[in-house]
């Protein structure tokens, strides 16, 4: 619940279902695009708290990137998640590099 907590900026993001699902045609539509690609649902679960992405760089880098879910279905944008995870790659690498020429002077 702490992740859940953490998206939402110390609470819990939630929605009932009628109003966050029923009468929220962007979370119904989410729902058919999802059902249209083959992705299996579940009903087991809390069903109400909507979620997110963190992507969190290695050692004091912390979040490098944040996803918060508005509507039930909502996912982040792949091309956003590639990038940001290409950038983290590269810096990473970046990194390695210095610290290995160091280690030659």
């Amino acid at each position: 619940m702490d992740f859940f907590k953490a998206l939402g900026g110390g609470s819990l993001l939630k929605d009932k279902f009628i109003s966050g699902f029923l009468f929220n045609p962007r979370a119904r539509a989410n729902y058919k695009r999802a059902k249209a690609m083959g992705i299996e649902q579940n009903f087991r679960g809390e069903g109400e708290i909507k979620g997110g992405l963190f992507i969190v760089g290695k050692g004091r880098t912390g979040v490098a990137y944040q996803f918060i879910e508005r509507n039930f279905g909502d996912w982040a944008p792949l091309s956003e998640i590639i990038e940001i995870c290409t950038r983290l790659k590269n810096q990473q690498g970046d990194s390695e590099d210095s610290i290995a020429s160091r280690d030659y002077e």
